[in-house]
């Protein structure tokens, strides 16, 4: 596993110097903090791999930085230290979104366990959502290819045809194809820009396309 920043919440000063040490003796960086506001304000101007936080401290506790954390929507790994006086809490933080919990006394073997565990998550994690959205982004360029390819040669055709004739009611109906393209054309670009969510519908062979129609929000529709 890579050395990974750590960020080390603990109002005790003894806490942070022991677990300074346990993590820098597995190999990673820890950079100390003693407050959960502390903690905050260090987040919001330095990235971290993983938090290490005590469940138990004044004003602000362990349990209410996760809960601030995930309401910002930061999904960053979170592991909670407790003793088994507070072994329940700990349990309600996992379900409320920590990553786990190691009790006190916290073994070193177990604590790079946990952290190589709850990161590893995490990165897997990470990389099912980017892969899902290239699939996304695939799938979007290939409905804007396919509802912008044939309006496109419609205009070329009907613009090359006018090219070649007199007959002014042949050029009226060429010209009048064009407008009708070109508002095709509009319509497909506000569905673009009228996207809610993303639905897909089968396309070639096993690939799929959004689906534009079904993806897009309608005229006079909520948001």
């Amino acid at each position: 596993m890579n050395r990974l920043k750590i960020l080390v919440v603990d109002d005790s000063a003894t806490a942070r110097h022991y677990f300074t040490g346990l993590v820098e003796e597995l190999g990673h960086q820890a950079v100390t903090v003693s407050s959960a506001q502390d903690a905050l304000a260090r987040l919001s101007r330095e990235r971290f791999d993983l938090v290490l936080c005590d469940l138990v401290m004044p004003d602000m506790d362990g349990l209410d930085l996760l809960k601030s954390l995930r309401q910002q929507g930061l999904d960053l790994p979170f592991l909670l230290v407790t003793s088994y006086g507070s072994l329940a809490t700990a349990v309600q933080a996992v379900r409320l979104g920590a990553d786990d919990y190691i009790l006190r006394p916290v073994d070193t073997g177990l604590l790079a366990h946990r952290i190589q565990a709850v990161h590893e998550r995490h990165r897997a994690a990470l990389e099912k959502r980017l892969r899902q959205d290239l699939e996304a982004a695939l799938a979007t360029a290939g409905a804007v290819a396919h509802e912008l390819n044939q309006p496109l040669m419609a205009i070329m055709a009907s613009a090359e045809l006018i090219g070649l004739t007199d007959d002014p009611a042949r050029i009226k109906e060429m010209a009048n194809t064009i407008v009708e393209q070109t508002q095709r054309l509009g319509e497909v670009t506000n569905r673009l820009v009228s996207l809610v969510r993303y639905q897909a519908k089968p396309y070639v062979g096993d690939s799929v396309i959004l689906d534009l129609q079904a993806s897009s929000r309608k005229p006079g529709q909520a948001s």
